[in-house]
């Protein structure tokens, strides 16, 4: 339900505090993205189908965000909202489709979380084995969601300024090995690794499924939007800064690491973190425990992102009639969606808890939990896309819509498309949970329909 709706509805006064300035909304889109992750985990992943070819992957994957980052922009002018894009959607095809889009977002932000959180949990098991201590099943998987969960319920300014500071510093340490590897390959290294000859086409698909998850969470600017000062000016300067940002990084991170990835033998590049093991290689000894540092600033970083974009989506579905309207009260001190917050995190907190007692390893986790959120997020994107081509914009001509919404559609339902190929037959269990997870979303709108309307 976007504010517009909201403000049309006596005796409803605006509940959120509205605190923040354009660093804290910014801080909130690059931290969910998770700027280090991808550097750890995801272009070593990306680099061991796609070799050389994984800047390739990243490069198209940017144009495509890039995209439906311009199409997010269009609604600079609509009223901000809890439900962050979803409200975005709403503007164009309605309340009830609107309500769909912010349980998709639920389901992307809850999906992403827990793949950030599974990995979270193992650094610290690492850490507790540095240190002599036993590591125990689960201990640092529930210690930091329940550390992220107390930031989100405070005030809202700490916890972003928090993910700011965490994401500098580990993108800092992981420019050092950038630096690194360059200074050991020197030029024709890094040449190397820009001459793609030789690679498939099925190289670069499977890859860019990766590179596209890489930047899931920059539209999270959005669920701020009742919290900014300025949201007309805040958010879009988040969602364009954050995957510009991103994109430089990524893009130039793919070609680097990738070169030093190829240095490792084949059972190192395999392992969990092969990025630590890179830095060993190059560096002082204890390099690596750096980049695990980093990485672990990283995953807690967007870890808290995602949380925070989860109880607002989760907020604004209670104020809607979709959840519990019990989870649309905030909190009497620091003015934050405490009850959505607590009761959308510690339900996922128990699946994550039981997948991993049931064997699941962390990277079979990451893959499946992170190909759930690349579904739900390519839907909503779809949704504003075709919102942006059936809305009449203030400010924005009839030709720009159609453009820019036209190609942000083509885009994502390529992107769709070629992820949906490489998951059917593999992930069908991933593909049957989202399916009947939608449906209960569906279910839910349905039921909350008159009251979305009114």
């Amino acid at each position: 339900m976007t504010a517009a709706t909201k403000a049309a509805t006596p005796a409803s006064p605006p509940t959120l505090n509205r605190c923040l300035g354009p660093v804290a909304v910014t801080a909130q889109a690059v931290a969910t993205v998770g700027l280090t992750l991808t550097a750890v985990i995801n272009i070593p992943e990306a680099a061991r189908s796609a070799g050389h070819a994984t800047w390739i992957c990243y490069a198209i994957a940017l144009v495509a965000i890039l995209l439906v980052a311009e199409t997010l922009v269009l609604f600079r002018r609509e009223p901000g909202s809890a439900s962050g894009i979803a409200g975005y959607v709403e503007v164009g095809l309605g309340a009830a489709v609107g309500a769909v889009a912010a349980w998709a977002l639920l389901l992307g932000y809850g999906g992403t979380m827990l793949a950030c959180l599974v990995f979270f949990g193992s650094y610290i098991n690492h850490l507790l084995s540095l240190l002599g201590g036993q590591p125990l099943p689960l201990i640092g998987y529930l210690v930091g969601g329940l550390g992220c969960l107390l930031l989100a319920r405070r005030d809202v300014r700490f916890s972003t300024h928090t993910m700011l500071t965490t994401e500098s510093i580990s993108v800092v340490i992981v420019l050092v090995l950038c630096g690194l590897v360059l200074q050991h390959g020197g030029a024709p290294a890094d040449l190397a690794a820009l001459n793609p000859v030789g690679d498939t086409a099925l190289q670069v698909r499977s890859g860019l499924m990766v590179a596209v998850l890489s930047f899931i969470g920059f539209e999270s600017a959005a669920t701020l939007g009742e919290e900014s000062l300025h949201p007309e000016r805040a958010v879009p300067r988040a969602i364009r800064l954050s995957v510009l940002i991103a994109g430089v990084l990524f893009l130039f991170w793919a070609v680097v690491l990738t070169e030093g990835l190829a240095w490792l033998p084949a059972a190192e590049r395999s392992t969990l973190d092969p990025i630590a093991l890179l830095a060993d290689r190059l560096g002082q000894p204890g390099a690596g425990e750096w980049i695990r540092a980093g990485a672990f600033l990283c995953l807690f970083g967007s870890t808290l992102g995602s949380l925070n974009a989860l109880g607002r989506v989760a907020f604004d579905l209670a104020e809607g009639g979709v959840l519990p309207r019990a989870l649309a009260q905030v909190h009497p001190r620091f003015r934050t969606p405490a009850n959505a917050l607590v009761a959308a995190t510690l339900p996922l907190l128990a699946i994550g808890a039981g997948l991993e007692l049931r064997g699941f390893t962390v990277s079979q986790l990451f893959d499946q939990l992170g190909g759930f959120a690349v579904l739900a997020f390519l839907l909503v994107y779809g949704l504003v896309a075709v919102a942006a081509l059936t809305s009449s914009l203030p400010g924005i001509s009839q030709m720009r819509r159609q453009l820019v919404g036209g190609a942000s559609l083509a885009a994502v339902a390529a992107v769709g498309l070629g992820f949906l190929w490489s998951v059917v037959g593999h992930q069908n269990t991933m593909l049957l949970i989202f399916g009947l997870l939608l449906l209960l979303g569906l279910a839910l709108v349905a039921r909350a329909r008159p009251s979305l309307a009114s």
